[in-house]
């Protein structure tokens, strides 16, 4: 494929310009400012477009700026038309006939790329090879300076002319994939270096420690149920030692009262009188114990009277309190668990999915044969990846559902237990009482302190209600039928048996004082617990930070593997695949001097030589070295587009040059024109003499330049091509 024609209309300093070009060597000649930076900017102009549009616009000109580039080939020829401010392309092919074949027009910018972007640059990389502006530029144009002079600019070079599609950028994006790791974790498995814990190895090792509050909090529970287990045993034994008690101070009062009856020989005919006046006495006495009973009891907060349920609804609010914090206790376990579930992330499959996509784009530039098979194989690595995620998925929701019905039985039976409660809390007000939890504890434990004075008080109450002659004759009558027995209690035993009752009295102050002791141990554990609650939110973020950091540890690490992966199989696969493209028309550059090229990893390279010695780049003369770029950008053309032979586009890329090392190039150039189009846009006097001598097709841009030439003119084979002495 050859550049047959260039037609500028309105384009820079050129107003309804053509310019025609041959095969083998071109040179366009002409002073600075003659425009041939302007005609080598049209080329990529007319294919990509511009984004400086107005840059190449002439001054004052209504008319659009328009290029038109002409290629030919033996099978096909292309036409393409670009207006530059629009973007509307035309794109022409015909047969070799020149009958038209094809048309597609539409506007394609650079700057977007709209729908019909796609069906364009697929066409270009059908009839050009290529469809990137940066590639195109890489490695179809060389300007001034392109090529190097020392080993370490080749290798900068080299590193140059790969980027984009090799390691190049790979390289860069390593690195930064490295860092991104290195700021996750601190284990990293690339380097040796040890370096201080990163945010993944904090947020393990904070909740490291809420693990460990955690294993405490579960043995405070455990304690807990310990302590109240303990406290219904002792009130239990609390309550049968009270009765014990009541019983034994009762027996001694009635034992005591026969005993003084029995004592007692009163007047016959005085006895009604004595026993009325006794009751009048006994009256006063009980009613003035009564006030001081009634006293106490309301010092202790006991209502008076003592209403018949409250002892039932004391220990009916006692239980609901209990059952309630044991539903709580219930329902951490499972929240937690709730909590530590991980959701399946869907950045996984999508990142593998990713890495399919690109690897089967890379195979499909590196071996179209095998796109096919790639394509098939990431669709079954797609639909793989996301039914794993589908599985995982519908198992961890099938989990939390479980997780969240046990908790909703829980709460279920929590606001039961809660309805229990306020019905126990308006029966309470009911009675007067405040219904506070703190209010209750205290009335309980002050009713079970003075339980013996409501049991007096009750004695006293009954013995009110009786009346006064029948309750002296039922008694008198009772005495004697009561009289003490020989089983019952004498006089000289009583001292032991109040001693008995005493030791069981303070047995019981003991308990007592042990169930205040437990109390107040299960509140501390009660609060300890709820302190532990707090970090249950703060447990959830960590967690929840741990999870994110974790997967972006793995995607990290996935990704410099497959990287690195990448970059390895690229130097043993396509690199040497692209060594003995460059290898090709390095024989030809040289003359076959040199016959292969090894490129290392680090982009440092060696030539083999006719002995099959490889020699280092320090030890190439400047031609040489220039010998080898040119076959390195024409054997990463031949690469890039396999069966399509570009046109080359030099902008004073040898100025530079002594003459010496300037005649090498030229040779060197004029070898690899055989098979490629080579276009020289150059200021330089040296150069066009030796495209004169040498007959290249020329095209002068300045007029001083050709009356010059036109005076000089021997022998010339056609008008295009001009000899200079």
């Amino acid at each position: 494929m050859i550049l047959r024609s260039l037609e500028l209309k309105s384009f820079g300093r050129f107003n309804d310009k053509t310019f025609e070009f041959r095969r083998g060597m071109n040179l366009v000649v002409g002073a600075n400012e003659a425009g041939k930076s302007t005609m080598m900017a049209s080329i990529p102009a007319v294919l990509f477009g511009l984004r400086d549009k107005q840059r190449y616009q002439p001054w004052g000109s209504q008319q659009g700026c328009q290029a038109v580039l002409q290629f030919e080939s033996r099978q096909r020829n292309i036409r393409l038309e670009r207006d530059v401010v629009t973007d509307q392309v035309d794109l022409f092919q015909y047969d070799g006939m020149y009958h038209l074949i094809d048309h597609f027009s539409a506007q394609i910018a650079l700057s977007h790329y709209p729908e019909h972007y796609q069906h364009y640059a697929q066409l270009l990389r059908e009839l050009l090879g290529i469809s990137d502006e940066p590639l195109f530029r890489a490695t179809q144009f060389a300007g001034q300076g392109d090529f190097p002079t020392t080993s370490d600019e080749f290798e900068r070079f080299l590193r140059t002319i790969l980027s984009g599609f090799t390691q190049g950028d790979s390289e860069m994006v390593l690195r930064s994939l490295k860092d991104d790791y290195d700021a996750v974790t601190s284990d990293n498995p690339w380097s040796g270096a040890t370096v201080s814990p990163r945010e993944l190895e904090v947020v393990h090792d904070a909740l490291q420690e809420m693990a460990q509050r955690q294993q405490q909090s579960d043995e405070l529970l455990a304690e807990l149920e310990q302590v109240r287990q303990q406290i219904v045993a002792l009130k239990g034994a609390l309550a049968e030692d009270r009765q014990q008690l009541d019983e034994g101070l009762n027996y001694i009062a009635w034992i005591q009262q026969q005993w003084q009856i029995e004592a007692e020989v009163p007047e016959p005919e005085d006895n009604e009188r004595g026993e009325v006046v006794d009751a009048g006495d006994g009256e006063d006495a009980m009613s003035s114990e009564r006030q001081q009973l009634e006293q106490t009891l309301r010092e202790a907060g006991i209502p008076v009277p003592v209403p018949e349920d409250l002892t039932r609804l004391l220990a009916d609010a006692d239980e609901v309190r209990h059952e309630m914090v044991a539903l709580q206790s219930e329902m951490i376990p499972f929240r937690d668990r709730l909590q530590k579930v991980r959701h399946p992330d869907w950045k996984r499959p999508l990142l593998f999915m990713l890495l399919l996509i690109v690897a089967g784009q890379s195979t499909y530039f590196f071996a179209p044969q095998w796109a096919l098979g790639a394509a098939i194989v990431a669709g079954l690595g797609a639909i793989t990846g996301w039914g794993w995620f589908g599985c995982r998925f519908a198992k961890v929701k099938k989990a939390c559902q479980g997780l969240q019905e046990k908790i909703a039985a829980l709460e279920q039976r929590r606001e039961q237990e809660q309805q229990r409660l306020t019905a126990l809390d308006d029966e309470f007000e009911a009675m007067g009482i405040a219904s506070s939890a703190v209010e209750l504890v205290r009335i309980q434990k002050a009713f079970e302190q003075h339980r013996e004075t409501l049991q007096r008080l009750a004695v006293l109450m009954e013995h009110e209600g009786e009346q006064g002659g029948a309750v002296a004759t039922s008694e008198q009558t009772s005495v004697s039928d009561d009289a003490p027995s020989s089983e019952h209690l004498k006089p000289e035993d009583l001292p032991e048996a109040k001693n008995k009752l005493d030791a069981l009295e303070q047995s019981i102050r003991n308990r007592e004082a042990d169930l205040l002791a437990l109390v107040r141990h299960e509140a501390v554990l009660l609060g300890r617990l709820a302190e532990g609650e707090q970090d249950i939110r703060h447990r959830e973020q960590l967690e929840q930070r741990l999870g994110v950091l974790e997967q972006r540890k793995q995607v990290l690490h996935c990704a410099i593997d497959v990287l690195q992966q990448s970059l390895e199989e690229f130097h043993t696969s396509s690199l040497q695949c692209f060594e003995k493209r460059i290898a090709k028309y390095l024989r030809k550059a040289t003359q076959n001097k040199y016959s292969a090229i090894a490129i290392e990893q680090d982009f440092s390279a060696r030539l083999k030589s006719r002995n099959g010695q490889w020699v280092a780049l320090e030890q190439l003369s400047r031609g040489t070295m220039d010998a080898v770029c040119l076959a390195i950008r024409l054997g990463l053309s031949h690469f890039l587009t396999p069966g399509k032979t570009l046109p080359f586009f030099f902008d004073d890329a040898l100025i530079n040059l002594d003459g010496e090392r300037l005649q090498e190039s030229v040779t060197v150039l004029e070898r690899l024109s055989a098979d490629h189009q080579i276009i020289l846009f150059s200021h330089d006097e040296r150069l066009h003499k030796i495209a004169a001598r040498r007959r290249w097709h020329v095209i002068a841009l300045s007029e001083r330049r050709s009356r010059n030439v036109t005076r000089n003119k021997e022998g010339a084979e056609d008008a295009g091509q001009l000899s200079f002495l």
